[in-house]
């Protein structure tokens, strides 16, 4: 009975030294609990710290430099920076990442490019395509496969490859403009390049209308273009008037009319014209070097029976119609009639032009002629002498209001604009703010 009752009155005491702390097994277990906790924490604190910091920063670099993450991170960074030229030592821990990280597509793109670097393009595009599968918004990769597909001629996938870069950066990012743009100077992928567009309208607009915005020059541009893109340069929302208007606003406007011709497919005898539609017929307006008309608050420009309809209401002041020239120095005589009509002395409307494609001011103006409506048809005239350092000139009718609102309606017609020989005739100003009237019976 004693010896039961020591058993049993010994059996905790046994029981502790056997598996509490104060035993080897116990303390064991502890200690593997302890170093595995430090483990699993020092783990986070990298994955944290990589996930936080640059991967070139410098407590990276002593803390994680082996860390999965943070070797792809940096070696992805120096992909870009180095141009692609890494070392054996770089490129081997590339390849430890890759076995510790195998679902991290960065790894199948730097060892794909540089596969791509050791001549072995099946291998390289193989090793590409499965990190485009892990990753498919990795942008570098696609970059990568397109260049592959449309040296290889396989214009399908290089269709798809535009079409995914298109949704991930947006079809007007410079990124695709400048990629293909490359593409388009080297000679094994121009003609690739050009039929890969013409399988997808929306696509070919984005990626011309973010070149006209670049510095590619226009014959680079359409000479890239499809017909069909030729064709839909002409609308307001395409390529066409983005090129025109970005040559307009460096100042190259000869260079800008001759795009504007050839975009909006104006006949010969029209591009000799001083002025574009100045008999006032009714078509598809095409600015600047064409009519741009107002209809707003500030009034009404519209062009019916061969005449210019001008409502304007008074209230503001602003332009009604405009247009972009490009005259040589010299001297003109600019002429227009305007039928039957009544007016408010308080409301005026000006014909002016000046230097420049912007706002007329007293230093750039040229012309500044009064529009008056009178109870007989009459036709109003100007002198102009355009000088030296005025590449283009802008012609404007403006209404300018008075103290008070008063309506103004007039019809203008029979435009006209032509050189002058000779020196310049007496009594005329320069800029000229007044007109020889011409009544017509």
């Amino acid at each position: 009975m004693s010896r039961n009752r020591s058993d049993r009155s010994g059996s905790p005491s046994r029981k502790s030294s056997r598996y509490g702390l104060g035993s080897v097994r116990g303390f064991a277990s502890a200690a593997i609990l302890v170093v595995a906790g430090v483990s699993v924490g020092w783990l986070s604190f990298q994955a944290a710290m990589v996930r936080t910091l640059p991967a070139s920063s410098p407590i990276i670099a002593r803390f994680a430099p082996k860390y999965p993450d943070a070797v792809l991170a940096r070696t992805a960074t120096m992909l870009v920076a180095q141009r692609g030229m890494l070392d054996t030592a770089t490129l081997d821990a590339v390849r430890r990442a890759a076995a510790a990280a195998p679902l991290d597509a960065r790894a199948y793109l730097i060892l794909g490019h540089q596969q791509l670097l050791d001549q072995m393009p099946n291998r390289a595009v193989a090793t590409l395509e499965a990190g485009q599968r892990l990753d498919p918004r990795q942008r570098l990769i696609h970059l990568l496969l397109l260049d592959r597909y449309l040296r290889t001629a396989r214009y399908a996938d290089a269709a798809a490859q535009f079409s995914v870069l298109a949704r991930i950066l947006g079809a007007t990012q410079v990124p695709i403009a400048t990629a293909m743009a490359k593409m388009t100077m080297a000679p094994e992928t121009r003609d690739a390049v050009r039929h890969t567009l013409s399988t997808d309208p929306v696509l070919e607009r984005g990626v011309l209308t973010a070149l006209a915005k670049s510095d590619t020059a226009p014959d680079a541009i359409f000479a890239l273009a499809s017909p069909a893109g030729r064709a839909d340069a002409r609308a307001k929302e395409s390529w066409g008037p983005v090129l025109v208007n970005r040559l307009v606003e460096r100042g190259q406007y000869p260079t800008a009319r001759s795009v504007w011709q050839r975009i909006y497919g104006i006949a010969p005898a029209q591009t000799a014209a001083l002025i574009t539609n100045a008999g006032f017929r009714k078509t598809t307006a095409s600015p600047p070097f064409d009519w741009t008309l107002t209809a707003s608050g500030l009034g009404a420009a519209d062009i019916r029976n061969r005449s210019l309809m001008v409502d304007y209401y008074g209230r503001d002041s602003g332009d009604l119609a405009r247009q972009l020239l490009v005259l040589q120095p010299g001297r003109y005589r600019f002429a227009i009639t305007v039928d039957p009509g009544k007016t408010d002395g308080a409301t005026k409307l000006y014909w002016s032009l000046a230097c420049g494609s912007g706002a007329p001011s007293d230093r750039n103006q040229l012309m500044n002629v009064a529009v008056t409506a009178t109870p007989k048809l009459h036709r109003i005239a100007a002198e102009i002498t355009v000088p030296t350092g005025c590449p283009a000139q802008t012609l404007t009718l403006r209404g300018e209001a008075g103290d008070f609102p008063s309506p103004m309606g007039v019809t203008l017609r029979d435009l006209d604009l032509r050189p002058l020989s000779g020196p310049a005739s007496a009594g005329m100003s320069k800029p000229a703010s007044a007109a020889a009237s011409e009544t017509t019976p």
